[in-house]
């Protein structure tokens, strides 16, 4: 399976520590297997994934393609930064439909003997 993918981020700093940041994820699938949908579509469900060695390996072989995007919060504290962030789908054939939220946190860190 060849992928083409693009991510994008930018962010904007409201106040000192905090950030807002606004972001987008796209994904194109060259080649691949389709899933088809419930009828009237032209390729009904399960589409091309019609055999039990198909459905086993069909997230790997889908032609996955997608648009998503979505936008966040972070903030930064003296030894690491917390975030927050929110991403819905936008369009796309043969993917997963859905909102995610991911919260974490970073924490940076030094190699020793590098000293500026």
């Amino acid at each position: 399976m060849n992928r083409s993918n693009a991510r994008g981020q930018v962010s904007y700093r409201v106040k000192r520590r905090l950030s807002v940041l606004g972001q987008f994820y796209w994904q194109r699938t060259h080649g691949g297997l389709r899933l088809g949908s419930p009828p009237p579509a032209d390729l009904e469900f399960p589409g091309e994934v019609n055999a039990p060695d198909l459905w086993y390996q069909h997230d790997r072989l889908l032609r996955d393609n997608y648009w998503r995007a979505g936008g966040g919060l972070n903030y930064s504290l003296r030894q690491l930064d917390l975030f927050a962030a929110y991403t819905v789908f936008v369009a796309g054939t043969d993917t997963h439909a859905g909102r995610a939220i991911t919260i974490g946190f970073t924490v940076p860190f030094r190699l020793g003997g590098l000293h500026r």
